[in-house]
């Protein structure tokens, strides 16, 4: 039982630290990548394979979450989904063939899938009971598990330690915070009003919701582009050394830390697509500027920028599914979500194949353009209210 009485404060700190602890192992995986590749002989088309199957059990993970979530709270289902994250994690670094890696990551995936729609959807009954909003200072914690992630693999291998076996460390504190944490989280979430459980699993989706899953597409696409290549594209197109390769996720979850933090004042200040707007631009233009830059240097510093302008499209686009008349909060956010994780089925391995013919610098012009698209959308919808 935890020695803190659970207030409003309390369980947003304990939401706070799960969303830390799902950033912490994304933030380890993508520092990992490359020594994972290179103890394996992994070509590029076949780790885009492989992270084609964590996508894969992601997106199952979406299907089933909504319906226990609705049995038995988001509470429970957050510390099942973290525990199977990190031991599938910890296994998967450790996977002696392709295929076994294959399986473990599909598993990793899995878990990634039911803790992400579970904190998200836990994370607007913390808001209700705060009274403001939280969710882009959540998606911070997540953004600063990156940061301490890839930190942590990036000064493991300096000091010439075991990179597996501080992971494995780091991994066992973090379970133990899971069910901690857990304890001062709501036992049981808002509802809904009826209105908004109108739409049964046979209805048809709204049209806005599925607009607001194919930008949570692209984002997630974006983001994952970075997560699992940059390091390489630095390595291998930048000259980069192994240090600076592993802070390239690093960088990018410092620029997100950051502007979330700061997310939370921002949209209370100002209307929500005229801040998606700006953030899209943003990261699209810091993108630019990683694919062109001749120097590794200058690349980290515009991962940082594209961390800046990433950092809060998510988020937003999750308040947007979350905000969609007639259905719940949970129903949105897990369609969004779900779809969110779909672009990571195909997403990964398109980027290996591209990489492995045309180079990474193709790769990363295509998420380029996603990030355009994010841009174009948002801008047309605030010409559209303006009308």
């Amino acid at each position: 039982m935890p020695l803190i009485t659970r207030t409003p404060r309390t369980a947003q700190l304990a939401l706070f630290s799960i969303f830390v602890s799902f950033g912490l192992m994304c933030g380890l995986w993508a520092a990992a990548i490359p020594l994972l590749q290179t103890r394996l002989s992994l070509p590029n088309d076949m780790l885009g394979a492989s992270i084609f199957c964590f996508g894969l059990g992601a997106v199952l993970a979406t299907f089933v979450v909504p319906k226990y979530i609705a049995r038995h709270q988001t509470r429970p289902v957050m510390l099942v989904g973290g525990c199977v994250m990190w031991v599938f994690f910890i296994a998967s670094l450790n996977a002696p063939t392709v295929a076994l890696l294959m399986l473990l990551l599909a598993g990793v995936g899995f878990g990634c899938g039911i803790l992400d729609t579970s904190m998200n959807s836990h994370a607007f009954t913390v808001e209700h009971h705060l009274g403001k909003p939280t969710l882009s200072k959540l998606h911070g914690g997540f953004s600063l598990g990156g940061v301490l992630g890839s930190g942590t693999v990036a000064w493991l291998i300096h000091q010439n330690f075991s990179v597996n076996g501080g992971i494995l460390i780091i991994a066992a504190l973090a379970v133990w915070g899971l069910f901690y944490a857990k304890n001062l989280c709501y036992p049981t979430d808002l509802q809904p009003n009826d209105s908004t459980n109108a739409i049964t699993t046979t209805a048809r989706v709204p049209r806005a919701l599925i607009v607001v899953a194919v930008l949570t597409a692209i984002t997630f696409f974006s983001e994952g582009s970075v997560s699992d290549w940059a390091g390489l594209f630095l390595r291998d197109e930048k000259s980069a050394s192994a240090t600076q390769t592993a802070l390239s996720y690093g960088a990018f979850a410092t620029g997100m830390t950051i502007a979330r933090f700061l997310g939370d004042g921002m949209r209370a200040r100002f209307a929500t697509m005229p801040f998606l707007y700006v953030s899209s631009a943003f990261a699209c233009l810091m993108m630019t500027v990683f694919v062109l830059s001749p120097y590794p240097t200058l690349a980290l510093i515009a991962l940082l920028g594209a961390g800046l302008g990433y950092a809060n499209v998510v988020p937003l686009l999750f308040v947007r599914a979350a905000n969609i008349d007639g259905i719940s909060s949970a129903r949105g956010v897990a369609f969004a979500a779900g779809l969110g994780y779909a672009s990571l089925l195909g997403g990964p391995a398109l980027l290996g194949y591209i990489a492995e013919h045309a180079g990474l610098h193709a790769s990363f012009m295509l998420v380029v353009l996603g990030s355009l698209l994010i841009v174009f959308e948002s801008r047309s919808h605030i010409h559209k209210k303006q009308a």
